[in-house]
């Protein structure tokens, strides 16, 4: 071989190792993300009610580390600067992994911070002064950890992007990133726990920390992750654990069924009504817990004026399937969103409700099935939907819930038989909840609705009952649980409906609660204050990359709002939103290949297609299409919500192609989602679809933003023009 033939070949061989290794980083960096978001909100709840705090560290870090990286990369440092470097990430993981082992030890699964009578949480308590101020020294520890951890990935990111060709860096960034999305969700698929993630993750970092000492940290973060979760099983959603269920009664406890939590928090349990069951132990009918247990659960059957046809959304682990086919159900539709959930239904029931040959299960979102469905149905039941663990004690009470909209009652209303009724079972616990449930389901039952106090886990449960049938049965009601029916009266009180754009359940007003504004407040300084303090931000630093700051504080907020429009177009299930993760990162590698093929698209022609797209986005009500078939669905979805990723990613390639410092560039371009992540607190004021006009703002002032940048260099060109 020539000289010049082993010079090429030695190029070659580097350009491949640089690209492997900004794949490998790529996908570290988006896998850990997605892996410490959820594995931190199941082992401490705080993290699940504040649903984006450690979205907003891990950007934040993320965005200080890539920008930094490449100053890394130009600067000579000592041999021992390096490695104590390589060592923070590792050393990092290993605290957080020893953080999440002992929280419980550690009082920290359950620890609370404000409590605001303008939203319900399960079991909110008022904190005494020394306990609020540990509580948040707690939390903004756990934050500054996570920054800090993202801050030592991004600086590897960086380093690999820096000097490169921007674009094709770009697109292997994306790759990398799309690659990190699938391994997890096929993991997420595969009900695998946090060990087997932080062994994926650690692999794919061994090209950077491949030291003994580094492989000996990730053993040990590796090793905590499998003892904390010893013993549970790992659905899609949730950390689940089991354990006996039993009632006191005057003989003693009796073992009835299998009590099940999720994230630490009580779900649901499974309950044996068998006669035969409950004849060797009568002193069950004795207790006051069973019969609330035993009358909820059978009572819509009990009064129904015909049961043959049922359907059952939020379906669990089978209870109310169970008391349908008691009452001589010959079709139940038992629709469940958790895959484990269902399995463990079909597995440790007492009455095997699943094994019965009139039961249908559908492994699905309840809204998406009954877009979906066309069937008409005697009797539907809301089984106790989403009000115990998603929303109890210091859960995710900002979830977009679209189950209980005015669009989705009217949906389960239109499938039922002419003398059909629904029965809407809810555990709340405040009067303004009770009153929202109430008027929601009265605006669209054809007869007015009648409530009953069940105290099914706590004093203010209660079951609404409408549909055409609910007349010839009105009676019937009235005498059998006089001393429970309330006064419809008792449910006046003035509160906004929830609607597809404003679907926030369990939010009184239509504002920003004061719990999340106090935290979004000390969350931004403290980011801010970290951003000053590591990147020593100058002036003209800030202007020259303002616009990617911009685009990405407009692209979070795009993203969201496509969450939620793709929510109500398939439903919220675990599948659809990793799908949509992965499809915009496709839509933002396609675009990318379009410009570095096509010169001819200008940074213009994107900014004109993204405000063009956005405002199509804002004006079409996507939940026209909710009940189409899967074909026009995903048309749909491809143009109103790929074509504004398509034109943004664009104009965020067209840009980056400008600069000189790519890992800069995209460093700030993460850091806006810091902004973003603030903005979109906006929705529970201006709805939903309100995020369309904050993103058509945010691009619009990035656009602007880049114009004037360009005009100080003096060019005439790109989106000057």
């Amino acid at each position: 071989m020539s000289e010049a033939g082993a010079v090429e070949e030695a190029k070659g061989s580097n350009e491949r190792s640089w690209m492997l290794r900004l794949f490998l980083i790529s996908f570290a960096v988006l896998f850990f993300e997605v892996l410490l978001i959820r594995w931190i909100a199941s082992e401490i709840r705080i993290f699940g009610f504040f649903k984006n705090l450690i979205l907003i560290a891990a950007v934040v870090g993320m965005g200080i580390g890539c920008a930094l990286g490449g100053q890394s990369s130009g600067q000579e440092t000592s041999k021992k600067g390096s490695a104590l470097d390589d060592a923070v990430f590792p050393l990092l993981l290993l605290v957080i992994s020893a953080i999440l082992a002992f929280s419980a030890q550690m009082g920290l699964t359950n620890i609370s911070f404000l409590f605001d009578p303008n939203i319900f949480v399960w079991d909110a308590i008022v904190l005494e002064a020394t306990a609020f101020i540990r509580n948040v020294v707690a939390i903004l520890s756990i934050f500054f950890l996570v920054v800090v951890t993202f801050d030592m990935l991004g600086q590897k990111l960086g380093i690999e992007l820096s000097g490169k060709e921007p674009l094709k860096a770009y697109s292997i960034n994306l790759a990398g990133s799309l690659a990190g999305v699938l391994v997890y969700t096929l993991m997420s698929y595969l009900g695998t726990s946090p060990g087997i993630w932080l062994i994926v993750g650690c692999l794919s970092l061994l090209p950077f920390f491949r030291k003994p000492a580094h492989l000996v940290m990730f053993a040990g973060s590796i090793g905590f992750a499998f003892m904390v979760t010893a013993g549970s099983i790992w659905s899609p959603y949730y950390r689940i654990d089991l354990k006996p269920f039993q009632i006191a009664t005057g003989s003693g406890p009796v073992e009835m069924g299998i009590h099940l939590d999720v994230n630490h928090d009580y779900h649901q349990k499974t309950l044996d009504f068998r006669k035969g069951f409950l004849d060797k132990h009568p002193a069950l009918l004795d207790s006051s817990e069973f019969q609330i247990y035993y009358n909820t659960y059978n009572f819509p059957y009990e009064i129904a004026p015909r049961c043959e046809s049922v359907l059952i959304l939020g379906a669990g682990t089978g209870n109310d399937v169970a008391a349908a086919l008691r009452h001589g159900a010959r079709s139940v539709d038992a629709v469940e969103i958790d895959p484990a959930i269902l399995a463990l239904g079909k597995g440790i029931h007492p009455e095997k409700p699943y094994d019965s040959p009139a039961v249908h299960v559908h492994n699905n979102d309840a809204r998406a099935f009954l877009a979906n469905d066309d069937g008409k149905y005697d009797v539907i039941v809301f089984g106790h939907v989403d009000s115990h663990t998603t929303f109890s004690t210091m859960a995710s009470v900002r979830l977009d819930n679209y189950l209980y909209t005015k669009e989705s009652l009217e949906s389960a209303t239109r499938h039922l038989s002419d003398r059909g009724i629904a029965a809407l079972s809810f555990a709340a616990g405040t009067d303004w909840l009770r009153s929202r449930l109430y008027q929601a389901v009265k605006a669209v039952s054809p007869v007015e609705p009648v409530a009953i106090k069940t105290q099914f886990d706590n004093a203010g449960s209660i079951t609404i009952l409408w549909g055409p049938g609910l007349d010839s049965i009105r009676q019937a009601i009235a005498e059998k649980r006089a001393e429970s029916v309330i006064d419809p009266a008792e449910l006046s009180q003035r509160v906004e409906m929830p609607t597809d754009d404003w679907p926030f359940l369990y939010q009184k007003d239509r504002d920003i609660p004061m719990v999340y504004l106090i935290m979004l407040i000390v969350v931004f300084i403290l980011s801010s204050i970290i951003v000053v303090a590591r990147m020593r931000l100058d002036l003209g630093w800030l202007l020259e990359y303002s616009q990617f700051f911009l685009l990405g504080a407009g692209f979070l907020l795009m993203e969201t709002r496509a969450m939620l429009a793709i929510s109500i177009l398939f439903g919220s299930t675990w599948l659809v939103n990793s799908i949509v993760i992965a499809f915009v990162l496709i839509m933002a590698l396609l675009a990318n290949w379009a410009v570095m093929k096509a010169k001819a698209i200008k940074e213009w022609h994107g900014y004109l297609g993204l405000l063009a797209t956005l405002t199509v986005m804002y004006l079409v009500p996507l939940g026209q299409f909710s009940g189409a078939g899967v074909p026009v669905k995903l048309l749909v979805g491809l143009l109103i919500l790929g074509l504004p990723f398509a034109f943004s990613g664009i104009v965020f390639s067209r840009a980056l192609s400008r600069v000189d410092k790519p890992e800069r560039a995209l460093g700030i371009n993460i850091l806006g989602a810091l902004l973003g992540g603030c903005l979109e607190y906006l929705s529970t004021v201006v709805g939903s679809n309100g995020l369309t006009i904050l993103a058509v703002a945010v691009y619009v002032a990035s656009w602007l933003v880049a114009m004037a940048v360009l005009r100080a260099r003096g060019t005439s060109g790109g989106a000057a023009s």
